[in-house]
């Protein structure tokens, strides 16, 4: 038998008991892949990440990620609680760079007793990836009125930055409304693509640039609190709709609230000539849970 130690993170969030969770296995050398799948459902979180030595030793460490039903290259909250977590086991601040499968990554991190802060660049720029489901399909499988998404500038789109999802624009009260029909999800074959995530203009917060849900039964996951993966991809719908303006700008994106978990996820946009040039992706965490695992 061997023991691992692990922490528990509530991400996207300055309080506890909000955000998304997190399981951190530190020092998670000597894991099969089969055992880290295992451990992840045995958490039955969003995500669990695994700490591992780095292959380069110039760099901090490697992090592997799983939902309950698969490995990710990439996820943007447990990218943001390991590397905060990271930080305060190892008393580093700072940048520290993180392999990832879907490349290195750049983090920005501070961290103290109970909680932290952290921003990552995302070395994959968002890029529309393929053709979204017909609109009747994700209107049926989410629940929504006939109608009720934009066809617009906002048409849906299937776009990544690392991972894919189905970018869908609705008015507040409608996304707020939404639901999954487990029925008529599956109709939807989203082949090498997390899920659907659903946006309005606006929010709850008075600052906020846009109200989010992010649905994906297929990874095991009914609905995200905060994902930081699909906000990272949000700029290519973004900026193929004409929503963003040249230079710097900094998006509040609210998520969570329809599950009681408010979250707020931080994303720096950089566009030049109508092109996005740089995705930052940040937000804050808190310290819930130091365990053990037997295996």
């Amino acid at each position: 038998m061997s023991i691992y130690n692990f922490e528990t993170w509530d991400v996207f969030t300055d309080r506890k008991f909000a955000g998304n969770q997190l399981a951190v296995v530190m020092d998670a050398e000597g894991l099969s892949t089969e055992q880290m799948q295992t451990i992840t459902r045995e958490f039955n979180l969003a995500e669990t990440a695994f700490v591992l030595p780095p292959k380069d030793p110039a760099h901090t460490a490697r992090l592997r990620i799983f939902t309950p039903g698969y490995e990710m290259p990439f996820a943007g909250h447990p990218t943001i609680g390991s590397s905060i977590a990271i930080a305060r086991a190892r008393g580093l601040s700072g940048d520290i760079r993180l392999e990832l499968n879907a490349g290195l990554f750049s983090v920005h991190v501070s961290a103290d007793e109970d909680r932290g802060e952290a921003a990552f660049i995302n070395p994959n720029l968002p890029a529309e990836t393929g053709a979204a489901p017909k609109t009747e399909l994700i209107e049926a499988a989410l629940s929504l009125p006939a109608g009720s998404i934009d066809m617009g500038n906002h048409q849906p789109r299937k776009v990544g930055a690392g991972v894919n999802f189905i970018y869908v624009r609705a008015t507040l009260e409608n996304v707020k409304n939404a639901k999954v029909d487990s029925a008529a999800w599956d109709a939807l074959a989203l082949d090498e693509t997390v899920g659907v995530y659903l946006y309005a203009d606006g929010g709850d917060a008075r600052d906020a640039s846009y109200h989010v849900r992010m649905f994906a039964p297929g990874a095991g996951i009914m609905e995200d609190p905060a994902t930081g993966a699909a906000a990272a991809g949000f700029p290519g719908q973004l900026i193929r709709a004409g929503a963003l303006k040249e230079g710097e700008q900094t998006l509040l994106i609210e998520q969570g609230f329809e599950m009681g978990r408010p979250s707020q996820i931080f994303a720096t946009v950089q566009v030049d000539k109508g092109a996005v040039q740089s995705v930052k992706i940040g937000g804050k965490a808190v310290h819930m849970q130091t365990g053990q695992l037997f295996v």
